[in-house]
């Protein structure tokens, strides 16, 4: 999250990090940040939508929501069930375990700064090092000054 915006809502890194937001179609992109937005806006990681709501403020078709819903499901970031007159009922879930947050979804997590692992990288993260310390400019950037080979 930043603190460099007054209101903001924040989507999980997971989501871009590893690839599934490169793999998601614009309409599930925009019910995704719509859900995360009315999350935000409810204080709750489980609140209910109309599809008429959903449409006047994204801006995608009844059959694109539907899609969407759907996609987003299967990818692990929510679960919905539909209620009246086009009314679903969302709740948000962890994308890397693919299940509703543990608790009462109106109580804010606290999560625990994590420490950084290989594990948690993603693959191109390994490839970015920090520069090599030393008196010469040009390694502290990693270049070899062997002009001989």
């Amino acid at each position: 999250m930043t603190v460099m915006i007054d209101s903001f809502f924040g989507i999980h890194p997971f989501v871009v990090r590893f690839g599934l937001w490169a793999k998601m179609m614009p309409s599930e992109r925009s019910l995704y940040v719509y859900l995360m937005e009315r999350s935000e806006f409810y204080c709750s990681r489980e609140f209910q939508a109309k599809d008429s709501d959903l449409r006047a403020s994204v801006g995608v078709s009844g059959r694109a929501a539907c899609n969407a819903r759907k996609k987003l499901q299967e990818y692990g970031l929510i679960r919905y069930k539909a209620g009246l007159g086009n009314r679903y009922t969302y709740t948000i879930c962890d994308p890397k375990t693919k299940q509703p947050y543990l608790g009462d979804p109106k109580v804010p997590l606290a999560m625990p700064k994590r420490l950084r692992s290989n594990a948690d990288e993603t693959p191109t993260a390994s490839l970015r090092q920090e520069p090599q310390k030393a008196s010469a400019p040009a390694l502290s950037y990693g270049l070899k000054l062997d002009f001989n080979s």
